[in-house]
């Protein structure tokens, strides 16, 4: 089962960098591998993230946290921004990326 983490993504046509809290991972042996492409806003190019980390809860700063979904909303940085479900290969594939845990 993947979970979500956060990707640092590089565009192997065009180089524009972006970053994602929508990055899902499978852990293979401790480590954590990828396992969906988003889209190059620019050039549509399909890219793994170069980079991924386990996510960290805004509140607390820590991976496994018992902070509230009420609390990590209160402290979410920009609830206008919303996930690009149409440049991402795990939505377009019918799986919900919705779901917030952090």
């Amino acid at each position: 089962m993947s979970m979500r983490c956060y990707g640092f993504f590089r565009c192997s046509s065009c180089n524009k960098l972006w970053e994602s809290s929508h990055a899902y991972c499978d852990k293979i042996g401790g480590v954590l591998k990828p396992m969906y492409k988003q889209d190059c806003k620019d050039c549509q190019v399909s890219c793994l993230p170069y980079k991924v980390e386990r996510l960290t809860c805004s509140i607390c700063d820590q991976q496994d946290c018992t902070c509230t979904r009420e609390e990590k909303e209160e402290r979410h940085t920009d609830l206008n921004k919303p996930h690009l479900s149409h440049l991402c290969e795990r939505c377009k594939k019918g799986l919900s990326c919705v779901s917030r845990r952090y």
